[in-house]
């Protein structure tokens, strides 16, 4: 399964497929308040998006998130736990779902494949997984 001409981890895929991780009411709550890398992390999955909607939403980025002086300036100060500097380029990003709250969650295949797992916290993205399958591990 693509989106964008990348290659959507097996276990989205199957997901996706199956329809596996849709709820009909409610969100996904965490195991523990803690990312994959031992960092306090506060949310839930709420949504997976369908195809359309992943391609929708990953286009949608780059509109949503512009560098404005603010965004795209990378304040340290801003930043948290697993925080990466602010994203102005989102060819290479994947938005697969959102936080209860509407915070997307999206692969970064910046790096290459597997692709990170990253998440809107308010005011900074953070990476909170290295992959998919650990991503879902934490719910």
């Amino acid at each position: 399964m693509h989106i964008n001409s990348f290659e959507l981890p097996v276990e989205l895929a199957e997901a996706l497929r199956t329809g596996s991780l849709q709820r009909e009411r409610g969100s996904w709550p965490l195991k523990h308040n803690l990312d994959t890398y031992g960092n306090r992390l506060e949310t839930e999955l709420g949504s997976l998006h369908d195809l359309p909607s992943m391609a929708k939403k990953s286009a949608a980025l780059s509109k949503d998130f512009q560098s404005d002086g603010m965004y795209g300036t990378n304040y340290p100060e801003f930043a948290g736990p697993g925080g990466i500097p602010d994203i102005t380029d989102f060819s290479q990003i994947i938005c697969f779902g959102d936080s209860g709250d509407g915070a997307p969650f999206c692969l970064d295949y910046r790096a290459g494949i597997p692709a990170s797992v990253i998440w809107w916290d308010d005011v900074y993205w953070r990476k909170i997984a290295p992959d998919f399958r650990t991503f879902l591990n934490l719910f």
